[in-house]
């Protein structure tokens, strides 16, 4: 063992937590110390080249996947599909050949059409969560890991997964902090994306390990009509602004209402209180579209649809994890996609996002 003179990221921690195996279980797997799989993930020590490929083998993965730099691709020349408006995110195919760019600007950056199912009812009776449904399959159902939480870059994990070996799709399903909180305690999902103020501490379960996303600051956006005259809620309720609210349950709405309760505003008073859009993107795209003028969301979403922004808290992402579903494949697949390095850079694309808690394990 050498001593390092810089801090290791979490791939090597993530990699042991994807197996379900504890720093002792690893150690003795691998023929080395406990104390050296803790010197490794804290940081104070890098693995020699045997016992770098010990840990691997232990692992069933690599040295290069562990502990190797991050790889980079060779810039390619492609033509664009259509006008991109000051968009640097791009779907990218090959016609005849020859690379072809697909900008993914505002509605195109979400998808707009009907969501592929993989099942069908027999029944169209309304049943209540939790119910057992008898479901016709449409398609062979292969590993896939299911993901609650509202921040729209979730979609970003699905490219990833895809190219794990092996394969794992993401049914991400899109809804609020307490939404999603309910389904991982029901057993319903393997994970939640659940965000946060970034100057408090998680709401973690102790059965739970809380791995970080991203992180993005929440405020109100504004329409680009009025972004140049609202500098605040008061200038908005002022000015008669109708808004385009989050859904009851969202971390949106309580911010909303607690600014309004700071004002000593009724919030029934206000025009388009009563609406109720399930994600940040929707909000973002109702203001776009001419339907509302204000409407709280997070600053990648504001900035997807050149709205203005006026900042109300920083936010960080985290999925929390239940520590009987490590070592499972589904979990496996994606905490190697956090410690990998195709996530960060997807998420770095998008302007608003900070990438630094990405792969991030929480403390207890």
């Amino acid at each position: 063992m050498t001593t390092a003179n810089h801090r290791v990221d979490d791939r090597f921690r993530l990699a042991r937590l994807a197996q379900g195996l504890s720093q002792g279980a690893l150690a003795d797997m691998a023929g080395v110390t406990r104390q050296s799989i803790s010197g490794i993930e804290s940081g104070r020590w890098s693995p020699s080249l045997d016992v770098a490929i010990a840990l691997a083998v232990a692992l069933g993965t690599s040295v290069e996947d562990l502990f190797g730099a991050t790889p980079e691709f060779p810039v390619l020349g492609a033509r664009l599909a259509a006008a991109s408006l000051a968009s640097s995110r791009l779907l990218l195919s090959e016609i005849d050949g020859a690379p072809v760019a697909f900008p993914l600007v505002g509605d195109f950056g979400f998808v707009p059409g009907f969501r592929p199912a993989l099942g069908r009812a027999t029944s169209t009776r309304a049943e209540v969560a939790g119910s057992l449904v008898a479901t016709q399959p449409l398609a062979t159902l292969r590993p896939s890991v299911a993901i609650a939480g509202c921040d729209p870059a979730l979609a970003l994990l699905a490219g990833p997964l895809e190219r794990h070996r092996p394969p794992t799709s993401l049914v991400w399903w899109a809804c609020n902090n307490t939404a999603g909180r309910h389904l991982l305690e029901a057993g319903t999902v393997h994970a939640a994306a659940v965000h946060r103020r970034a100057d408090e501490q998680p709401r973690r379960a102790a059965q739970h390990e809380v791995v970080g996303f991203a992180a993005w600051r929440e405020g109100l956006l504004v329409s680009s009509e009025h972004a140049r005259s609202v500098h605040s809620l008061g200038d908005a309720v002022e000015a008669g602004l109708r808004l385009v609210n989050r859904e009851p349950g969202s971390e949106a709405r309580r911010l909303l209402d607690e600014a309004l309760n700071k004002l000593g505003i009724e919030p029934g008073s206000l025009p388009g209180y009563d609406t109720a859009c399930s994600a940040h993107l929707l909000v973002a795209s109702s203001i776009a579209a001419g339907l509302g003028d204000i409407g709280v969301a997070s600053e990648p979403a504001a900035m997807a649809y050149g709205l203005g922004f006026l900042p109300w808290q920083e936010e960080i992402c985290e999925f929390h994890i239940p520590r009987s579903l490590l070592g499972t494949q589904e979990i496996r697949a994606l905490l190697d996609v956090l410690a990998g390095s195709e996530l960060p850079a997807q998420l770095a694309a998008i302007a608003g996002y900070d990438t630094g808690p990405c792969g991030k394990v929480s403390e207890a």
